[in-house]
């Protein structure tokens, strides 16, 4: 595991003002290097040179908002048009397991991913933000003035909802979401605790989640050890009660497991115990 780059990472957004919370009137965004610095810790699985072309995807992105901002000074035209554009460009095909690396080089993207994208665009922005976490999806709420309104990044045109009474009737069809096609990872195939949860959250719990996903796409794979280090790695970022949950599932599977040597087993338990007392985690809870 990469653990130090994801203290890092912790420490870093705690710096860096990153568009949670009020800011007055007349502050200026995030640099580019603050705002490609935010993009690192979101490619968890490129290689070098695919690195750099993602943070050159992503500075394109930025100068051609910044181009329009100077022409466009009211904050929900802009908005409008940073949805609009963002998703013609680089949010092109749904695929449930994308994560941030593939819609910025393949243009593939999954609410997850396509909720970074923008996140991280209006935190370059300096727009308040929450991302909001649902048991099986995840969505933006963007502060503008006294109101909000949403972007939706599964739902392409029709996902900017700015009109009060489109934002109502789209927050009552989220309070009674259940899962469906475009859910997180989890939540379409195992069994794990996700009911009524509806959390405010940034950009380091959304990068948790991404690892939280990928931990399920390796196990899908039947590739427990891998799931197991990007469990370990979400909850560092995001200790949250699914993450957690899975943390335990995994090093019970694992344990069990007839495929597995006794040394690699006890390899996985001896991180698993160190991470649990790192955390100052009780098993029992």
């Amino acid at each position: 595991m990469i653990k130090r780059r994801y203290i890092w990472l912790i420490l870093t957004l705690g710096l860096i003002p990153i568009a949670l919370y009020p800011q007055s009137e007349g502050d200026k965004g995030l640099s580019l290097n603050n705002s490609l610095a935010n993009v690192e810790f979101f490619l968890i699985k490129q290689d070098s040179q695919q690195r750099n072309n993602v943070l050159q995807e992503f500075t394109s992105l930025i100068s051609t908002f910044e181009a329009l901002r100077i022409k466009e000074k009211d904050d929900r035209a802009f908005l409008h048009k940073l949805f609009q554009k963002t998703h013609r460009k680089s949010l092109n095909r749904y695929n449930l397991y994308s994560d941030f690396g593939d819609t910025m080089l393949n243009g593939n993207y999954g609410c997850l991913s396509g909720t970074i994208t923008y996140a991280l665009l209006l935190s370059h922005f300096n727009f308040k933000y929450e991302a909001i976490e649902l048991a099986n999806h995840v969505y933006l709420q963007v502060h503008v003035g006294a109101s909000i309104v949403l972007f939706e990044s599964t739902l392409a045109a029709r996902g900017f909802v700015d009109k009060p009474e489109d934002v109502q009737n789209a927050l009552e069809r989220y309070s009674q979401r259940n899962t469906s096609a475009d859910v997180m990872a989890i939540a379409a195939s195992y069994d794990l605790p996700n009911s009524e949860i509806e959390n405010r959250i940034g950009l380091t719990e959304l990068a948790g989640l991404q690892l939280y996903n990928r931990a399920i796409q390796t196990y899908k794979n039947s590739d427990l050890i891998s799931s197991l280090d990007f469990t370990l790695e979400a909850h560092d970022l995001y200790p949250s009660i699914r993450i957690k949950y899975l943390m335990q599932l995994l090093i019970n599977e694992i344990l069990y497991s007839k495929g597995l040597s006794e040394k690699v087993k006890q390899t996985a338990l001896n991180n698993y115990v160190a991470h649990i007392r790192e955390n100052r985690i009780s098993q029992t809870k």
